[in-house]
């Protein structure tokens, strides 16, 4: 999809758009994060959505915005026939005074009214240098919070800095392996949108998906939401609740105080007490915190490049001895079957029964994430075929000479996980 960017004021940039019969897509980024996105057919609007919602009502935000940068994309032949049958919206185009301010080739950002949401703090279209620039992001600015990918909308979290892994959107849902959510992130036909949040906000909102689990999914017919509150408040609870239904409340207390509440739900916003509405079909999840040093701990660094290295040269050793159990020619064909899958095969090669990485020049986060999963699959598919124990003594000890390395890269509940050691 063809793209470039313009910098002007938006409701000028809309009505140039409607005058000249324009075709295609037309994405304007707020000075603090999300956008408004306006799909036009021979210059009439034919569909309207935000981070916040869909319609009309969204052009507000980009009167309120004034200027900045607007995106303009085209269709492909598809959306026009999907966008050509969908209803005219109606737009009054009017003309718009001149500022009376000296404009600067520097962007405006304007101060947009106080407000209790939590926007993204960048939204980028994927691809390779997408995911360079954001871990560069997360690792150097030891950033909490977490990744959404449209539109699959999942969920990558980080905390201070390090990766603690991916989820099929807020729970209850599935856990996804960190490397199919790199690979998501790359995608150039995916968006992605980063919430850097406050420590705090963020301990709660990763406390969803990393917990300690005290009730699980009871309908709010059954236990009394107030009744809950005032337990926690005796027992000085550390924790979540999670109300789960047509609308997500997050209420996070501190030594049994409610210290915020979150609805979440296109947009994650601050809210004084859930209502009636809110509980109603809702579900009821309680979640423990973990201590913020246990955290840290499960989190993954973004590695370097000596750093993988290093890493892959231990694994080399193992590696090695695998051959001398199996023989050269059966290790080169079992491992070769996992690499020539298309997932792996641009960053792998087998040689002798050894698996390295075509190139270290990679994204080594991409080639770290990778090496992990493809790896786990070939020891997976060993445990079979050996046999006896004798290979998870050989991953044991591996696991216990080389914890320097391990550790260094956070990675020891990952290879007790994916590894089985």
């Amino acid at each position: 999809m063809a793209q470039k960017s313009i910098q002007a004021n938006f409701e000028k940039i809309l009505e140039k758009a409607i005058n000249e019969k324009f075709t295609g897509s037309l994405v304007f980024l707020g000075p603090n994060g999300g956008i408004v996105r306006v799909v036009l057919i021979d210059g009439r609007i034919k569909h309207i959505d935000s981070t916040w919602g869909y319609g009309k009502s969204e052009l507000e935000k980009i009167k309120i915005w004034g200027q900045g940068t607007c995106l303009i994309k085209t269709l492909t032949d598809k959306d026009k026939e999907t966008f050509s049958k969908m209803s005219d919206i109606e737009y009054e185009t009017k003309e718009i005074k001149k500022q009376e301010t000296q404009t600067t080739k520097k962007t405006i950002i304007l101060e947009t009214p106080k407000s209790t949401k939590l926007l993204p703090h960048r939204i980028i279209d994927g691809g390779i240098n997408t995911l360079e620039e954001i871990l560069s992001d997360i690792q150097i600015g030891e950033l909490s919070g977490f990744l959404k990918i449209k539109p699959s909308n999942n969920i990558l979290i980080f905390y201070k800095g390090r990766i603690l892994g991916g989820w099929s959107n807020f729970p209850p849902s599935q856990r996804i392996k960190n490397y199919y959510l790199i690979k998501e992130i790359i995608n150039e036909r995916n968006q992605v949108l980063l919430y850097n949040l406050e420590t705090e906000t963020a301990y709660s909102i990763i406390t969803l998906f990393i917990n300690k689990v005290l009730i699980s999914g009871i309908d709010t017919s059954v236990i009394n939401l107030e009744e809950l509150i005032e337990d926690a408040k005796i027992n000085l609870f550390n924790g979540i609740i999670w109300l789960n239904g047509n609308i997500r409340i997050l209420m996070d207390f501190q030594m049994g105080e409610i210290k915020h509440i979150l609805k979440i739900d296109e947009i994650v916003r601050y809210i004084e007490f859930p209502t009636s509405l809110d509980l109603k079909f809702a579900k009821i999840y309680k979640f423990a915190k973990l201590p913020e040093g246990e955290l840290y701990k499960m989190g993954i660094k973004v590695p370097t490049k000596e750093e993988i290295e290093k890493f892959i040269n231990k694994w080399n050793k193992l590696n090695s001895e695998i051959v001398n159990k199996i023989g050269k020619k059966v290790a080169q064909k079992t491992f070769e079957k996992y690499v020539k899958n298309n997932e792996f095969s641009s960053l792998f090669e087998v040689r002798e029964g050894i698996l390295k990485p075509i190139s270290l020049e990679k994204n080594s986060y991409l080639l770290f994430e990778g090496f992990i999963e493809i790896s786990s699959l070939i020891l997976d598919d060993l445990r079979t075929f050996i046999g006896g124990g004798w290979l998870e003594e050989k991953l044991k000890k591996f696991y216990i000479e080389e914890k320097e390395i391990i550790e260094i890269l956070g990675i020891e509940e990952v290879l007790k996980l994916d590894w089985k050691i």
